[in-house]
């Protein structure tokens, strides 16, 4: 049995917007958000890379998510909540509360046992992990130390704060849960099938919605919330700075208007994000149909492989991106040459970028357009698949693609659009390749009869 999967519903927090309408017009306008690194970081670390892509969170209060709601979830988990809340009503679910205080819902027409979630991330609940055991493993020592070398005021304070708060909140057990992700929309919503977090690194939000494509397709299920979320807010910027000494990140001569330029010749790492979430909502056949549905999309197949060379770099002389692109395709029961839209990986990094820039000139010469979401959000890590296939989605609704930023020498010869174009778009393919060689490769088209 291998039913047809749809995409119904889509739901952004960015940094080109927290409603899809306006991240979908900043994304055809071109529009950015870069700003310098906050200044604080800088006593911490001095960073070669300056810039980054900060997160506007969204006002929780309209999403129901009072101060009690939020307190034993990580920020991460409160943006895929606000996604998720945001695709089921633009799919046009019907759900009805079956407990005001604890903001539970059950949707309508749809059975609770075949309806699941599946959500990836890089990092998790990276943030509530720092904030609840850093402070709690350090302090004593920190204390102790300053007590006996230093009797200034600031330092007494410091000191006094540190001995105050010797134990773990009783929340961050809960606040660190990766699994809280995926478990926390399904206890929103009532969804009883399978409830995943998805960890491939950059690839994760991808691989969460092929894992949801696949119980979909074998009657598993008949619904699933899928996609991916991350936010980065610790103080300090301690992620950003693993990934700047690391050497990934964006760095060089440019200002913050040209820092960030995937698929270009003077390309020097990828822009940091704070964050995002993206989800979708998924639908079989029979239930579109049976509920009256409308159909974004199409997700007609998807492929994974793995490098199995490297936990950073990608393999230039063995890479398995041919077989993913090629596996998608055969399981979408279309050729090659069907393809008209890539949203490619596309992170700005030199043997990344030169990998997949050569593997799409070969297969598929200059005829698909081919851009960068990246080049536009900054990477959002493990949420990056997921704004990918929704990108591709919208491109497929809209029959027009976005700008790919700052591409003036390009290291290939394919077709980059430099601003937004109209265009005959039929298949579109969404490509995300993860540290640790995790690549995904997913297949839409056009919804037809």
């Amino acid at each position: 049995m291998s039913r047809r999967v749809f995409i119904t519903g889509i739901g952004v927090v960015s940094a080109l917007g927290n409603q899809l309408d306006e991240f979908w017009c900043n994304c055809l306008h071109g529009q950015t958000r870069i700003e310098e690194t906050p200044t604080e970081w800088g006593e911490y670390y001095q960073a070669k890379s300056r810039f980054w892509s900060p997160l506007e969170l969204p006002d929780y209060s309209s999403f129901a998510i009072n101060s009690a709601y939020a307190a034993p979830r990580d920020t991460a988990v409160l943006n895929a909540i606000v996604a998720s809340d945001q695709a089921i009503e633009h799919a046009g679910l019907q759900a009805e509360i079956t407990n005001g205080k604890s903001r539970r819902h059950k949707l309508l027409d749809v059975r609770d046992l075949y309806a699941g979630v599946f959500c990836g991330t890089g990092l998790g609940c990276i943030t509530s992990i720092l904030d609840s055991y850093v402070p709690h493993l350090l302090g004593k020592g920190i204390g102790a130390s300053l007590s006996k070398s230093d009797e200034s005021e600031d330092c007494r304070e410091l000191i006094q704060n540190f001995l105050a708060n010797p134990r773990v909140s009783p929340l961050a057990s809960l606040r660190s849960m990766s699994s809280s992700l995926s478990s926390s929309i399904s206890i929103r919503y009532g969804l009883k099938g399978p409830s995943e977090t998805v960890f491939a690194a950059c690839a994760s939000g991808a691989s969460a919605i092929l894992r949801a494509l696949t119980e979909i397709r074998t009657g598993r299920l008949d619904l699933a919330l899928c996609g991916g979320s991350e936010y980065f807010g610790d103080r300090a910027g301690g992620v950003f700075m693993a990934f700047d000494r690391l050497g990934a990140l964006a760095r060089g001569a440019h200002d913050s208007s040209g820092v960030n330029r995937p698929f270009d010749a003077e390309r020097s790492g990828f822009l940091f994000s704070q964050g995002g979430a993206c989800m979708l909502v998924l639908e079989s056949e029979e239930l579109l149909r049976s509920r009256n549905g409308y159909a974004l999309a199409e997700l007609a197949g998807g492929f994974s492989t793995s490098d199995a060379a490297s936990l950073v770099s990608i393999d230039l002389e063995d890479t398995t991106i041919d077989i993913a692109i090629a596996g998608a395709l055969a399981d979408a029961n279309e050729p090659l040459q069907s393809v008209d839209y890539v949203n490619a990986h596309g992170t700005g990094t030199a043997q990344n970028d030169a990998a997949e820039a050569e593997t799409i000139e070969r297969l598929f010469g200059d005829r698909p357009y081919v851009n960068s979401t990246k080049s536009l959000l900054g990477h959002t890590i493990g949420a990056s698949g997921a704004f990918g296939v929704a990108v591709s989605v919208l491109s497929l609704r809209d029959q027009i693609v976005h700008p790919s930023l700052n591409v003036v020498n390009p290291v290939a010869t394919i077709r980059i659009p430099r601003r937004a174009e109209h265009a005959a778009l039929r298949v579109a393919i969404a490509q995300n390749f993860g540290f640790g060689g995790h690549n995904v490769v997913l297949v839409a088209r056009q919804p037809s009869n």
